[in-house]
């Protein structure tokens, strides 16, 4: 018996949806020795039934009966495309399946939740299915989810390396990784002359004569430690009516991207993980950005100092992903053993 995971190539350099697949991915290579199904993401709308039939046995071609496939998805392709692969792992005797949802492309884009109905089918036809979070779960439950063997992600890991001896400190500083004209646009209104924002993004018209400060896009060998010199807050945040509803669903990379680096975050009270964030003592809760602002310029060394260590504690689990391990080994038992 061998265990497969299909693992994402053909994207941009920076996007996040590759960079986290291939996370998972390499934790399940070098800590249970799954093998890779790699899948590359494109334009598929002129090939041939055959030529499409040849990709898929390609893929599979290491997949034997009373095996185990662990299908990380969105694949990115087009949904038809995506169940096609899926439907040929039937020819193999006694195979599990495993679909580990990263994203729900329907829930994503208004304009896709037509295809929510053809997503559930997929998922239930899964053996097992690791949501990213409790949320996540009753949501598709409601909208016709069957599936019993259920895990949840509960949060990312960002697997990196930090220098010990940057201690981030109380900057007056809340960072954002992120597109803010596309879907943050109230950050553009920024007006706080205590508090910086600091963008990772290109400078922009909206930003002149305000307290913002533009660093570009970092790669992410160098983004962790950055943020450790930065210091302040990291800002899990977002104005677009879909992708507000979304974040309360799902489970957010840059979360852990915040955490892995030391920092603490701010988020809105009907996040994923409020409670863990507020037990741990890992962030601020606020559900309007002025209040995130006061809180920030009001805080004291002490208390920005009681949640940077509480962070230190805790984020070992995320920078050498534990998370990850512990969700991929469940997996393989639960769909095995339960």
């Amino acid at each position: 018996m061998k265990v497969h995971i299909t693992n994402l190539y053909g994207m941009a350099y920076n996007s996040v949806a590759q960079i986290s697949q291939q996370m998972v991915a390499r934790i399940g290579v070098e800590n249970f020795n799954f093998n890779e199904l790699g899948i590359y993401s494109y334009y598929d709308a002129n090939e041939s039934e055959e030529a499409l039939s040849s990709r898929y046995d390609g893929i599979l071609a290491s997949v034997g009966a009373n095996d185990v496939i662990i299908f990380q998805t969105p694949t990115w392709n087009t949904n038809e495309w995506e169940v096609g692969l899926f439907n040929r792992t039937f020819v193999y005797e006694n195979v599990k399946r495993i679909i580990f949802i990263h994203d729900v492309i329907p829930l994503m884009f208004e304009s896709n939740y037509y295809l929510l109905d053809r997503f559930i089918d997929m998922y239930n036809r899964a053996d097992l299915l690791i949501v990213p979070s409790q949320q996540m779960l009753d949501y598709l439950r409601e909208h016709g989810l069957t599936t019993k063997k259920i895990l949840i992600q509960h949060m990312w890991d960002h697997v990196c390396q930090i220098d010990p001896l940057i201690q981030p400190a109380n900057n007056k500083t809340i960072s954002f990784i992120g597109n803010i004209e596309k879907k943050t646009q109230s950050l553009m209104d920024w007006d706080s002359s205590a508090v910086t924002l600091q963008a990772f993004s290109d400078p922009a018209e909206w930003g002149q004569g305000k307290n913002v400060r533009f660093v570009g896009w970092q790669d992410d060998s160098l983004l962790i430690n950055f943020l450790r010199r930065s210091g302040g807050f990291g800002l899990l945040w977002g104005d677009k009516d879909d992708w507000v509803k979304y974040m309360r669903l799902n489970c957010s990379y840059k979360l852990s991207t915040y955490l892995a680096a030391g920092i603490p975050v701010i988020v809105r009270s009907d996040t994923p993980e409020v409670e863990k964030i507020r037990d741990k003592h890992l962030g601020i809760i606020a559900d309007d950005l002025d209040t995130a602002v006061n809180r920030v310029a009001a805080m004291t060394d002490d208390e920005y100092n009681q949640m940077r260590d509480a962070i230190a504690d805790f984020s070992p689990l995320i920078r050498d992903g534990y998370f990850t391990k512990h969700l991929l080994a469940d997996a393989v038992y639960k769909v095995l053993y339960d």
